[in-house]
């Protein structure tokens, strides 16, 4: 994507929502309740768009290039592996404290998920970080 026009794009954007915030703070100012209602739903909106545009230029920057495409793809394709091992090894059974507790076999099962995930990234951070050190050591 073209810089400049994602620059004039940016722009828009900004001096849309400094006129927008002004004149809601001027109706603020003034007492007008309904201002704030209308501010509140405004936020929400505006998170939304921000986070559709987020996803958007991400999106097209992947598909920019090619070889950020290949990149992305093997990423997902990392990730998905991840999780479906880590959803194998979770338990399915429920735990004695699970049963007291009234947690679905569902719930357990993808908690569990979690936790293996959450050890798998940990455990792999780790080997990383000593597979960097090795090969800096080793290249100088």
């Amino acid at each position: 994507m073209n810089s400049s026009l994602l620059k004039r794009i940016t722009n828009i954007a900004v001096i849309a929502l400094a006129a927008i915030g002004i004149v809601f703070a001027f109706a603020f100012i003034a007492g007008m309740n309904s201002g704030l209602d209308i501010s509140f739903y405004l936020v929400y909106v505006m998170i939304f768009l921000v986070a559709l545009i987020i996803i958007g230029f991400t999106i097209a920057q992947i598909v920019s290039t090619r070889q950020s495409l290949i990149r992305t793809l093997i990423l997902l394709g990392v990730a998905v592996v991840i999780i479906l091992i880590a959803f194998l090894i979770a338990p399915s059974e429920l735990s004695e404290v699970a049963q007291r507790v009234g947690v679905s076999t569902g719930v357990y099962k993808w908690a569990g998920t979690l936790m293996n995930i959450t050890y798998i990234m940990f455990f792999g951070v780790i080997i990383a970080l000593i597979g960097s050190l090795i090969y800096t050591k080793i290249k100088k």
